[in-house]
């Protein structure tokens, strides 16, 4: 798959876009982005710090400039075919954006895996922000889903109204020769009703790339799941009294502040999306006017959620088997391309497990717990906090 039919799948990007004639677009587009998301590949052949210096370094300024390029390659692309820019989609600036977003997500993902984020209130400025870049990430792509969709209902809107005219034209045509005593062979043509069925059939299919973005996509909600209940049980042991607040600052480099900012100064370059300050952190995980039970709650419906995911996720990543495996609706766990291998999501679901027995644990008896651990023995991104 190369560069342009990558956009076309990812975020339905039109072919008449690749094919512009406009100065920087067409042809010109595929060229400029080509090198940036070689970046991206050639990044994950580093071990993850200097992953994390090269992204710093090379990918997030790639990916400020390409921003402002596809902005004015969607622009083009309008004044070409006479399209309203409030009722047309920005392609080129989505598909920039859903890399962008990928990548900050995997740069604060690495971050906690090499102990970026000792402390809680570090993993959990880490996880909140988590959160924010999947959640942005699942609504795009949701967004674009629904276009396609769109898009596809409106081909096949069009495809039974020309199957229509065409039947029509030809009972005319039929009478007409019947009027001239003319014979013919009769010749069986499809009923409207079976070209009807057959439309919807292919409007309906499942391609193995469309199955590769399911899954994707899938994956991406047990994420945000999993950031979401940890903030949340956080919170929870926060109102119970169980975690210390942070230190005040002792110098000017150990603030809670200091160290937000520094840890996420990176993103500042980027156009879109807009990075989030200390002050958004400390509105969007306050959850004082919120009851410990319901704050509990709230958490374990996250993890039991994710965890009800991850089954179905199991499902239908299978197994190694010598048996043939229908790519368009399961994927062998050998699969090169596979979004999550068996052994991850297992591990995923031991995190999923021993949090929600431990908020169990902070609901029926939270004066027995003297001591809450932060541990990565199940994930070495998502944690489970132990309470002893």
């Amino acid at each position: 798959m190369n560069e342009g039919q990558h956009m076309q799948q990812l975020c339905a990007v039109p072919e008449a876009l690749l094919q512009s004639a406009y100065p920087g677009c067409g042809h010109s587009w595929l060229v400029r982005l080509a090198k940036p998301m070689y970046d991206t590949l050639k990044a994950l052949c580093f071990d993850q710090h200097r992953e994390r210096t090269f992204t710093e370094t090379f990918i997030f300024p790639a990916f400020a400039t390409l921003q402002v390029a596809a902005t004015g390659v969607d622009e083009s692309f309008r004044l070409e075919h006479g399209l309203d820019s409030q009722t047309t989609a920005s392609y080129a600036s989505n598909y920039v954006i859903v890399q962008t977003i990928r990548v900050m997500e995997r740069h604060v993902g690495i971050g906690i895996r090499i102990g970026l984020y000792p402390k809680w209130y570090d993993l959990s400025t880490a996880y909140w922000y988590r959160d924010f870049l999947l959640s942005a990430l699942i609504n795009i792509r949701g967004s674009i889903e629904q276009e396609r969709m769109e898009r596809k209902a409106m081909e096949l809107r069009i495809k039974l109204e020309e199957e229509e005219e065409k039947k029509k034209a030809n009972a005319v045509t039929k009478k007409q020769i019947q009027k001239k005593g003319k014979k013919k062979g009769k010749k069986k043509e499809p009923s409207l009703d079976a070209v009807r069925e057959i439309a919807i059939e292919e409007a309906a299919r499942v391609s193995a790339e469309d199955f590769e973005d399911r899954l994707e996509y899938t994956c991406l909600t047990v994420h945000r799941y999993l950031c979401r209940g940890t903030v949340r049980y956080i919170a929870a042991l926060r109102q119970a009294g169980l975690l210390s607040e942070p230190p005040p600052s002792i110098t000017m480099f150990t603030s809670h502040q200091t160290r937000f900012e520094k840890r996420f100064d990176s993103f500042a370059m980027l156009p879109q999306p807009q990075p989030l300050s200390f002050e958004d952190y400390v509105l969007g995980s306050d959850f004082s006017a919120v009851r410990r039970e319901d704050l509990v709650k709230s958490a374990g419906d996250c993890f039991r959620s994710c965890k009800g995911v991850i089954e179905r996720l199991l499902q239908v990543v299978v197994a190694e088997t010598d048996e043939d495996v229908d790519i368009t609706k399961k994927r062998r766990n050998d699969d090169l391309y596979i979004s999550v291998r068996r052994e991850e999501a297992m591990a995923l679901t031991k995190v999923c497990v021993a949090n929600s027995l431990f908020l169990h644990k902070l609901s029926m008896a939270p004066s027995k717990v003297s001591e809450v651990a932060v541990e990565f023995t199940a994930h070495k991104e998502y944690c489970t906090l132990n309470l002893k």
